[in-house]
């Protein structure tokens, strides 16, 4: 009777098998639960992305299209000089080097900004006419272009949105060294939408832009701008 009784009582489990027990199940649980979370946090972030990278591509399109046509400008000689107008011959962009001149502007870049005097399109008469562009990131995550008239009023504004970070940059490669590059990049993570900037990493999407109109001014100086130009 008394092995029987001592086999019956083995049966159970003991205080410290249940508390393994429960032990293992609630880490098994809690890997599983870190898991899902996990999972959730990496689609909500790529969701973000995508709807993001939408608006950072639709800038870049923007900013080829704006740098493509893209030209200093130079008002006539009615209003510039001829020596002062000979100057303004030797630069396409701000540099360093330049010396402002009044009703002469250049293509001017910043790291977080960028302003393009551009040709306009259907100007009113056959000679082509000046319009202003500029590139600029707000608070809130915004790179807003604004369309701007002669005297700085604004046309029209197009903004973008859930862009993190700007930057602008100008160069040229040493492999070929004639033609100018516009950099661009651009840091996608809106941290706004969930509230968190824990979710992933900033994305990043830069681009090259060149001009070939652009190329042709900086290379070809001694024939350009002899007449000057209308603003719109």
């Amino acid at each position: 009777m008394t092995h029987s009784a001592y086999q019956v009582r083995r049966r159970g489990f003991t205080f410290v098998e249940m508390a393994m027990t429960v032990g293992i199940a609630l880490l098994v649980f809690l890997m599983i639960y870190r898991f899902m979370s996990s999972t959730r946090m990496h689609y909500m972030y790529g969701t973000v992305n995508l709807q993001n990278l939408q608006e950072a591509r639709m800038a870049i399109n923007y900013l080829r299209r704006d740098f493509s046509c893209a030209t200093p400008y130079i008002a006539g000689q009615d209003q510039v000089d001829y020596i002062n107008m000979q100057k303004a011959q030797n630069f396409v962009f701000e540099t360093p080097g330049w010396t402002p001149i009044p009703d002469v502007n250049l293509i001017k870049c910043d790291t977080d900004s960028l302003s393009i005097p551009k040709f306009a399109f259907g100007s009113p008469d056959e000679e082509p006419r000046i319009e202003y562009v500029t590139y600029t990131y707000e608070p809130g995550n915004i790179l807003s272009r604004k369309l701007l008239d002669a005297t700085g009023n604004l046309k029209k504004e197009v903004q973008f949105s859930g862009i993190e970070n700007v930057e602008f940059k100008l160069y040229t490669h040493k492999l070929n060294p004639d033609v100018p590059v516009l950099w661009v990049k651009l840091l996608i993570h809106d941290k706004s939408t969930y509230g968190s900037d824990e979710i992933g990493k900033a994305l990043e999407v830069t681009a090259s832009i060149s001009s070939p109109f652009i190329t042709s001014l900086v290379n070809h100086r001694n024939w350009r701008f002899e007449t000057g130009h209308k603003e719109l």
